[in-house]
């Protein structure tokens, strides 16, 4: 991981941490604070806001979420919201998202993940961003849960597979080429796209918890087709025809890597692409 400490999100977020130290809040106690998102990975860019993880003994109420906010001296953009777990700020000219929950919430989701190996987005995004998670302080809560990400579990990355082979389709692609509707057919790659990359990134362990990151991710996996980040990219520019063509040769060549690395995963790779091809013949 690439942490810039020269970040100035970083900065503001060490700085949030001090105004934070000495308030008391009254009732829920703020047991560990990280940051997240772009800035912990490394790769944030001129946009990228600052998101800021709190972590809760009871979950905080507005008050004292807006307790919070007037400590650190923001600006609300959105008005705090009782029914949402994310506040929107502005604090020097930054834009910063803080992310509230509780600690027994997060321990619940991450044994659950552990035990029934459950495939769910929600607990693969958390578990990803707490992968790559800056802690500002609560590092012992933290690193307990660092600590179980480094290992993920195969029991995890067979259901995640699973999940998505299931789902697996082609969404009668080359009819919106016939219809003249592009917009269709994009958000139809862009579905089998995502698929495909979700296979790859339990294959190759890493939990893939969203698709803002899917081009990094893909150039550092060491078991996924040939070129498969660029070939993605392409499928934007170049003929359609073309790019069904490749996207279907995508999807049998993930499907092989599957069989090769998960043999106890019981599918066919020619059977399962034969059921992906079923298309909507014309009269």
């Amino acid at each position: 991981m690439n942490f810039d400490l020269t970040n100035p999100r970083v900065i503001l977020a060490k700085e949030i941490r001090e105004k934070l130290r000495n308030v008391e809040f009254d009732g829920p106690e703020l047991m560990a604070m990280a940051v997240g998102g772009s800035v912990s990975r490394g790769q944030a860019d001129a946009f990228s806001d600052l998101e800021l993880l709190c972590f809760w003994d009871v979950f905080p109420d507005v008050d004292t979420r807006l307790k919070l906010v007037e400590a650190i001296g923001a600006e609300v953009i959105f008005p705090v919201d009782d029914d949402q777990n994310e506040d929107n700020l502005l604090l020097n000219d930054i834009q910063v998202d803080i992310m509230h929950n509780t600690v027994d919430y997060y321990d619940n989701m991450i044994s659950d993940a552990w035990e029934f190996h459950l495939a769910d987005y929600q607990t693969l995004a958390f578990l990803d961003t707490i992968a790559y998670a800056y802690p500002l302080f609560g590092e012992d809560i933290l690193n307990v849960w660092k600590e179980k990400t480094e290992v993920y579990p195969r029991e995890l990355a067979i259901n995640v597979i699973f999940d998505n082979l299931v789902k697996l389709h082609n969404g009668n692609i080359e009819l919106y080429i016939q219809r003249d509707n592009p917009t269709e057919f994009y958000a139809q790659m862009v579905v089998i796209q995502r698929k495909l990359f979700n296979i790859l990134s339990a294959i190759n362990k890493t939990y893939a918890g969203g698709y803002k990151w899917m081009y990094p991710e893909l150039l550092s996996m060491e078991i996924a087709p040939v070129n498969i980040a660029s070939r993605f990219k392409q499928m934007f520019a170049i003929n359609k025809f073309e790019a069904v063509e490749d996207l279907y040769a995508l999807v049998f060549e993930s499907l092989y890597l599957v069989k090769h690395n998960f043999p106890e995963i019981d599918f066919n790779v020619e059977e399962t692409f034969d059921k992906f091809m079923i298309k909507r013949l014309p009269l």
